[in-house]
């Protein structure tokens, strides 16, 4: 065999390695959703739409962020949730989950985000969404940690990437949402944090990292201490910008800065008048 074709085959059989580690490094399912064209729109919105649910909106983009052990995760109150492209159910932790039971009355075909159990596919009978058939009920997407979806409806786009927990851990502990179009996003973190003993609320400018006063403290009444968690946890997420964190009296907003958190940020508690983001060149 000549140099030449040798060349040639070397050449051949490294490109299909290159296509195959792309294929491993790119996300585990993709959905395309048709609908009418949507103007363009440089700002988007959380909204709290219940005990326990959140509503990001982003142009046409609807994604219903849902605790699932949360007082609105339940088979009577599926029926009040507003209406969104994707549902994504974060880990539960402890107290009311009820499995995936509440959610089987959702719209045939609803795209659905589900903690993975680990080795016995997705919990509680769902099916793999990528690979299940056009029956009734949800569409499941499982998830394990460093699993990513990609949405995308018209110029709109959506990443959810799996995160797992502190280091040491395999358990999945929320997923690290990026909303946007080809210009710019913005990166939410949504699951627990650790962040236990934050007793109090904030005002919405001091989520921000704007001068605001603060209530918030943790369980030994140090402020400090919430500061080094927010610090610890934009390390685990570089480019992160804001956190959605469970709280005792509702989700609470932490400011990530994009990895580097203002010395003195607090928590501040997602209300009814929602929260405006902007996405950012990236």
């Amino acid at each position: 065999m000549g140099y030449g074709v040798r060349a040639v085959l070397v050449v051949a059989l490294l490109a299909l390695v290159c296509r195959w580690g792309v294929a491993q490094v790119g996300p585990r399912y993709v959905i395309e959703l048709a609908g009418a064209t949507a103007p363009a729109a440089s700002r988007g919105q959380l909204q709290l739409a219940g005990k326990g649910l959140v509503l990001v909106r982003f142009q046409d983009l609807r994604l219903l962020v849902v605790e699932a052990d949360g007082e609105a995760y339940s088979q009577y109150a599926v029926r009040g949730w507003p209406a969104a492209d994707l549902l994504l159910v974060l880990p539960a932790s402890a107290g009311r989950y009820d499995g995936l039971a509440p959610l089987r009355t959702l719209p045939d075909g609803m795209p659905v985000v589900v903690a993975e159990q680990g080795g016995a596919g997705a919990g509680d009978g769902a099916k793999d969404g990528a690979t299940a058939g056009a029956g009734a009920g949800p569409r499941w997407y499982p998830m394990q940690p460093w699993n990513a979806l990609d949405l995308r409806k018209h110029g709109t786009r959506l990443r959810v990437t799996a995160m797992p927990g502190a280091a040491g851990t395999v358990a999945m502990a929320g997923y690290l949402i990026e909303v946007g179009n080809s210009r710019a996003s913005y990166r939410l973190y949504a699951g627990a944090a650790g962040l236990t003993g934050v007793t109090g609320t904030t005002s919405a400018t001091s989520a921000t990292g704007a001068t605001g006063t603060t209530g918030a403290t943790d369980a030994a009444g140090a402020p400090g201490a919430i500061g080094a968690a927010a610090a610890e946890l934009a390390r685990r997420l570089p480019g992160a910008d804001l956190a959605l964190l469970p709280g005792q009296d509702g989700p609470q907003l932490l400011a990530l800065n994009r990895g580097a958190p203002p010395a003195h940020v607090q928590p501040a508690a997602l209300t009814a008048a929602g929260h405006v983001f902007t996405p950012l060149r990236r």
